[in-house]
């Protein structure tokens, strides 16, 4: 007996049709929030979207029309939460513009929300400079662009962050994971 493909349950989509976009994973509330409550304010997201800055309330956000690779972040110096787009072609791009801000001191602080990939060079890149971070003890349950959780997340996620406050990241990221201060 042969399955059939249209009752079959596969993670947001049917065999061969694309539903939901790779690059869209939004982060729920809980922890934009706890972003917030470590950064102050949010005054960049560099990959976002109208959906997304609802709830990441960021005072500057770049989507694709407004193409992050293609803009300068800041004037003045400011904070960024960056949760990257992972599809291949754009995440090595995403982290190396990241870091060139940073390096620029464009970048008071910043949150940056990844797939726990240790093996990739983007995630080793992203690694060095950052001042701690936190292995979250569960996968995230993202949003999609229609408000769903997006149950097809097979991998769980590391918070890096950037800058001076290192003490105030731990204490409000603990509660949802290990924080590591790297060498």
């Amino acid at each position: 007996m042969k399955a059939d493909a249209n009752t079959l349950g596969y993670i947001g989509k049917k065999p061969g049709v694309t539903l939901r976009d790779s690059d869209s994973w939004f982060t729920p509330d809980k922890y934009t929030n706890m972003v917030k409550r470590v950064l102050g304010q949010i005054d960049l997201d560099p990959f976002s979207s109208e959906i997304a800055n609802q709830h990441v309330k960021a005072s500057r956000y770049f989507d694709i029309e407004l193409n992050a690779f293609a803009q300068t972040w800041f004037d003045n110096a400011g904070t960024v939460y960056m949760n990257p787009p992972y599809s291949r072609k754009l995440i090595d791009k995403s982290v190396d513009l990241f870091l060139e801000n940073l390096a620029a001191d464009s970048i008071t602080q910043a949150i940056v929300l990844v797939n726990n990939a240790t093996e990739t060079q983007w995630f080793q890149k992203l690694l060095k400079p950052a001042n701690a971070l936190c292995l979250v003890n569960k996968r995230i349950v993202f949003e999609s662009f229609d408000g769903k959780h997006s149950s097809g997340n097979t991998r769980g996620q590391i918070f890096l962050y950037y800058g001076a406050n290192k003490r105030i990241f731990k204490e409000i990221f603990k509660e949802i994971g290990i924080i590591v201060s790297p060498c």
